[in-house]
């Protein structure tokens, strides 16, 4: 195993404020909120959280730049980026993206969350630029099995790559199959990536957002209920906020596989940043290799 051994919250903090800085907005009570792949610090004073990529993500922040301001064009429900055209913002090591930050006024509910999504895909149904970011899940997925964590290199990281492996083919004639057809997905549509605010529920974290198949936004909430003891009705109340549901053809079984190895590499790429996150992906790996059946948690 690798050490990693590793403190992210100084690095995030540091970059943080250097871009904070550079937009010329006041960082000086700036605090962390959420450490994981990326790092959430909130710059309270200037009502803006950046988020902080991990070394050699520039990538990721350069798509969720394109996704945000082509949603933000057309009005979709999602967080808005502090000075678009600036972004990202590049500083030393790692790269920055400043969005505007969200006060919460209630819980979110499934129902709203089914329409926000709707939403996203109906601005985008009919128009799609050719060259916009492919959502592409399995890359991510092999990614994260190959990253310095405690997991590369052991069996399991090997038996889940042959997974994808396997998934690859069936997930492409999901996505040219899909009865939802292409749209913007989100691609991780969920409560703790949504936040109701004055004007509505939006959706924020858009690290997986691309071009992909609708259905792809099913498979977050079935897997909820498959893995995570969401409750059946939850999921109904999705569907009925959208308005129309996958149903229940061959490729959204194959969607749903998909999700689930994604967050299971993705607990195990993070697996390093706390005891609780470590022994999750432990139970994710366990259960998608058919070996456990305990409920997952949301970390």
């Amino acid at each position: 195993m690798v050490d990693t051994d590793q403190d992210p919250g100084p690095r995030a903090l540091r970059l943080a404020k250097a871009a904070g800085l550079g937009f010329g907005l006041d960082v000086s009570e700036a605090r962390l909120l959420r450490v994981r792949s990326a790092v959430h610090v909130e710059l309270p004073l200037a009502n803006v959280v950046a988020r902080v990529e991990a070394v050699g993500a520039e990538r990721s922040a350069e798509r969720q730049v394109r996704i945000a301001r082509l949603l933000a064009e057309r009005r979709a429900p999602v967080a808005r980026l502090v000075q678009p055209e600036r972004q990202p913002h590049f500083v030393e090591d790692g790269a920055v993206t400043l969005w505007r930050r969200l006060e919460p006024v209630a819980d979110p509910d499934f129902r709203a969350l089914g329409q926000a999504v709707r939403a996203v895909h109906d601005a985008t149904r009919s128009s799609l630029p050719p060259d916009l970011p492919v959502c592409d899940p399995l890359t991510t997925v092999r990614r994260d099995l190959d990253w310095p964590s405690p997991w590369l290199g052991t069996i399991e990281s090997k038996e889940l790559h042959c997974r994808a492996d396997r998934l690859t083919a069936a997930w492409q004639v999901a996505v040219r199959e899909d009865p939802l057809g292409p749209v913007i997905v989100h691609g991780d549509p969920h409560q703790d990536n949504a936040i109701v605010t004055d004007d509505g529920l939006i959706l924020i974290d858009l690290e997986d957002a691309g071009k992909g198949p609708a259905s792809w936004d099913f498979a977050a909430l079935k897997v909820g209920v498959e893995r995570y003891g969401l409750g059946p009705d939850d999921y109904r109340s999705f569907i009925a906020g959208y308005g129309s549901e996958p149903g229940a053809w061959e490729g959204h079984a194959v969607l749903c596989q998909v999700y689930e190895l994604l967050v299971a590499s993705w607990a195990m790429r993070c697996s390093a940043d706390s005891p609780q996150m470590a022994h999750e992906a432990s139970i994710r790996v366990a259960s998608v290799l058919g070996r456990g059946e305990e409920k997952w948690k949301m970390l």
